[in-house]
This record gives structure tokens, C-alpha cells and sequence, in this order.
């Protein structure tokens, strides 16, 4: 039996330090600025910009969720801040690093790609608001078929804008964002092979790594000692 492991984002790192850092720069600077001439004011407002700038960065941090991913025997659950999604094992056909070629080269994206088995076991689950996330976070993917001469301009308009109804291969309609989020997942299964896009910094650990843990959960990968 697999213990269930969570994962903490890089993305989500020192951020109560930044926070911590900043407010206390700031407090520690404010009331210098009473003290000082003018030509030392403007360097110690320079230095509370980049505190402020601290701060914001690590109460950003903050705002995302502990867990980026739960790995239990049965289910994959990926985490976000305004919702997530679950996949049982049986439904994922494979994971691992996207790659594309660029010349002679393979280049090595810095994604996770999951390839899904039913679509029908995901969409009907999937909230309103992170389809729109996944939606305007994995435009930079279709673009970057573009990039690597996988489709042409005239082709990314046209999924820029995904049409609101779809089928599934089981027959199932659907309609809204729930079908925009389908069609989307069917153009990065053709430019990449893979239904859904987990960038490198939702992960605690380098990409490469990260799946392989993931094959071992699945089933598909070498067993930990």
C-alpha cells in the first residue's frame, strides 16, 4: 500500500520569510525617514520600495495553497487556490516532460504532461473558475506550437478561442466552459501528446523526478526501495 504524499510548490517557498523581511524593513525604516536629510530620505524610500516589494512577493506566495499535489494510492489530486481537480490512476494513459523538436534538437519543456484515458471521468468535475484559470494559464503552450513550427498563426487564432461545444469520444456533450476546456485539451494532445500541462513550479523537485515518482504511483514506474 502507498502512503499518501504531499507536495509543497517551489513556487511557494520562503515566502513567510519575504513577508516577514519586508513589513519588518518597512517598520524599521519608517521612522528614519523623520531623522535623516533629504538626500539620505531618497535612499531609505529606495530601500522601503524594495521591502514593500518583499512583502508583496511573500504574501503572494502565501496566497497559494500548501500542496500543489496529493499522491494516494487510488487518486491524484492537484491543488490550487481556487479549486482543483482529481484523477484516478486507471484514467491517466501515461506522464512525463513534453518535448518538441526544434531543428535537430529535442527540446524538454518545463511541464508535467498527463495524458488522460477519459475525458468523461474529468470535465463534469472541473469548476467554472479554474477552467477559466487553465484556460489563460495554458495559452503560452499554444503559442509556443507556433514557436517550434507545430501550427501556424492562422491555426492559434482559431483555438485561442475555443468553441463552446464539444463531444467526447464516449459521445457525451458538452457545452460552456466545460466544452472550451475539452477542445483545449484535445489541441495539446496534438501539439504535445498530453491532455493536461503542470508547469515545473507547482513541483518540489526537479521535473524529471517528479515523474518518475508519479510512474511509481501509477503503476508504471520502478518501485522505491
Amino acid at each position: 500500500m502507498k502512503q499518501t504524499q504531499h507536495i509543497e510548490p517551489m513556487s511557494r517557498r520562503h515566502g513567510p520569510a519575504l513577508a516577514a523581511a519586508g513589513l519588518a524593513g518597512i517598520i524599521l525604516l519608517l521612522p528614519l525617514l523623520y531623522w535623516f536629510n533629504h538626500s539620505a530620505q531618497l535612499v531609505l524610500i529606495f530601500l522601503m520600495l524594495a521591502c514593500l516589494v518583499c512583502l508583496v512577493l511573500g504574501l503572494l506566495k502565501l496566497r497559494e495553497p500548501v500542496y500543489s499535489f496529493s499522491l494516494s494510492e487510488d487518486n491524484l489530486h492537484f491543488h490550487h487556490r481556487i479549486g482543483g481537480w482529481s484523477l484516478h490512476w486507471s484514467n491517466i494513459v501515461r506522464v512525463d516532460q513534453p518535448r518538441v523538436n526544434s531543428g535537430l534538437d529535442l527540446v524538454a519543456l518545463p511541464y508535467v504532461g498527463i495524458k488522460i484515458r477519459d475525458y468523461d471521468e474529468f470535465l463534469p468535475l472541473m469548476t467554472p473558475r479554474l477552467i477559466v484559470h487553465l484556460l489563460t494559464d495554458q495559452r503560452p503552450l499554444l503559442a509556443m506550437g507556433v514557436r517550434f513550427g507545430t501550427i501556424d498563426r492562422a491555426k492559434l487564432h482559431d483555438w485561442l478561442i475555443e468553441d463552446t461545444h464539444y463531444r467526447s469520444a464516449a459521445g457525451c456533450h458538452y457545452q460552456g466552459l466545460a466544452a472550451m476546456l475539452g477542445h483545449r485539451m484535445s489541441h495539446l494532445r496534438e501539439l504535445y501528446g498530453y491532455d493536461l500541462m503542470v508547469h515545473e513550479s507547482c513541483l518540489d523537485r526537479d521535473t524529471a523526478d517528479f515523474v518518475q515518482l508519479l510512474r511509481r504511483y501509477h503503476g508504471t514506474g520502478p518501485v522505491a526501495l
